[in-house]
């Protein structure tokens, strides 16, 4: 024990990279030491009063990663007498409107040399995906439309190859549903990831880098950004866009990997979903864009893995002109042991997705003040709003104001807009059903018109109304 204390200096040194040390034995004059994790067992019963233990959900785990890594680098920046000052890396955000998708999308270069791509963005999915094709012949002199680009791992001097037998595949990137083949040791990392709306990605895993190109035209990179090169794509939609930036809350995930770099916040403001690809927003890492006043802020909660990597938000109820609709308490509460009820935030949902308890109350409070106005019958059309009406004569002084409510007091009030929508020559209620205490989707259009924060160290997501203009 003695010589364990003598130690102490330099387990501090390597505790914020995840590992303690101590002594073995010694041999021949020399101290040997084997690396016990922080989360070792044993670790704990040989100092049974230490707090230190595994992450319990996924929320803790990234928590845990970007924190640490962020203390370690102020540490080494101080030692060497550099400023400690956060990084911010911006990317522009814009409506997929001209797309003809009902999404958002930023834009990056991937690889070096790099190369543009448009990326859906998604805080409800943790893989980060690009339509690719690997290993092909005159890669390069294959025809890509604009709205058909490939990504080429082989042609790019810093992609790295993840093995199939490495701890990063089998372990790290469980969430990614990696698949467990491995024929060699050296083979690829595979992966089969399925959406909610069937669509299905298969493709191989590996690190690239990432290149920004900020308002100020200063360009970013960010090294070793797990990608996944989308081989199959199964689905019915076609998407104009070349893949999708996964923001969900893994520590693997291109959302904590940005976190690292940057800081421990990410905001984002999304414009008015009818708006032209030119009006610009940001997605920022390491620090809110703007600072904006009447912030509120409520509790953040991220699914436990391997299951859910989704943002929950602590909602009690809804409200029609202030007054509480008769929800049952229960669609708002989230069981993490069986993955359903609570409400998330989904950037990569349009509409607003209820439990069937909550969308029948609201629906019901928001159709009388509508009669008055023709209903559009789409049948049972796909992605078509089941409430749907010739908008001739309306006015959304006519429409009662929607607030959602949060445990802690904090209210989210949409403007009418985000929730009675503009589709063409007609107006819709912005929402569709869930069957029973399935998880609520707040949906992009919902979201719209309002600054999101989210600060992952203290577990709190803040909100305001904006513009979502940049200067």
């Amino acid at each position: 024990m003695e010589r364990n204390m003598s130690l102490v200096l330099l387990l501090w040194s390597v505790l914020l990279n995840g590992c303690f040390l101590s002594e073995l034995n010694a041999l021949k004059g020399q101290g040997k030491y084997k690396l016990i994790h922080m989360h070792s067992p044993e670790l704990r019963d040989h100092h049974p009063n230490w707090t230190l233990r595994p992450p319990i959900n996924s929320r803790e785990r990234i928590s845990q990663l970007v924190h640490s890594d962020y203390v370690r680098s102020q540490t080494i920046q101080r030692r060497l007498g550099r400023k400690t000052d956060k990084r911010t890396v911006e990317l522009p955000i814009r409506s997929a409107a001209d797309l003809g998708a009902g999404q958002y999308f930023i834009s990056m270069r991937i690889g070096t040399p790099p190369k543009k791509y448009l990326m859906l963005v998604d805080t409800g999915s943790v893989l980060t995906w690009i339509r690719c094709r690997n290993h092909c012949k005159n890669c390069s002199k294959e025809k890509e439309s604009r709205d058909m680009r490939f990504y080429h791992p082989s042609e790019s001097r810093s992609f790295r190859s993840i093995p199939c037998s490495s701890n990063y595949c089998t372990s790290n990137l469980i969430p990614c549903y990696t698949i467990k083949a491995c024929p060699t040791p050296n083979a690829p990392c595979k992966y089969d990831y399925e959406y909610q709306d069937g669509t299905r990605v298969i493709g191989t895993l590996g690190n690239d880098t990432v290149t920004i190109r900020m308002r100020d035209n200063q360009k970013v990179t960010l090294k070793d950004m797990t990608i996944g090169c989308a081989e199959k794509i199964i689905s019915g939609i076609d998407n104009p866009l070349d893949g999708i930036l996964g923001l969900g809350g893994d520590g693997e995930s291109f959302m904590a990997k940005a976190l690292r770099q940057t800081g421990t916040t990410v905001s984002y403001c999304l414009v008015d979903h009818m708006s032209p690809s030119n009006v610009v927003s940001y997605l920022v890492f390491g620090g809110v864009e703007k600072q904006l006043p009447n912030m509120q802020e409520t509790d953040l909660t991220i699914g436990q893995w391997p299951w859910g990597t989704h943002y929950h938000l602590n909602v009690i109820g809804f409200s029609l002109d202030g007054r509480m609709l008769d929800i049952p308490s229960e669609v708002w509460l989230y069981n993490p042991d069986g993955q359903y009820g609570g409400v998330i935030l989904d950037t990569g949902s349009s509409l607003t997705a209820l439990a069937a308890p909550a969308y029948d109350k609201l629906i019901q409070a928001l159709l009388p003040p509508l009669s008055r106005f023709p209903k559009v019958d789409y049948g049972d059309a796909s992605g078509i709003p089941e409430h749907c009406f010739n908008s001739s004569g309306y006015n959304e002084t006519l429409i009662p104001k929607l607030a959602i409510h949060f445990s802690n007091g904090a209210k989210f009030e949409p403007p009418v807009k985000n929730y009675v929508i503009d589709a063409i020559d007609m107006k819709c209620l912005g929402f569709r059903r869930f069957e029973g205490l399935d998880t609520s989707i707040i949906g992009n259009i919902l979201q719209q018109n309002y600054l999101w924060e989210f600060d992952f160290l203290n577990e709190k997501v803040k909100f305001a109304p904006s513009t979502c203009k940049s200067d």
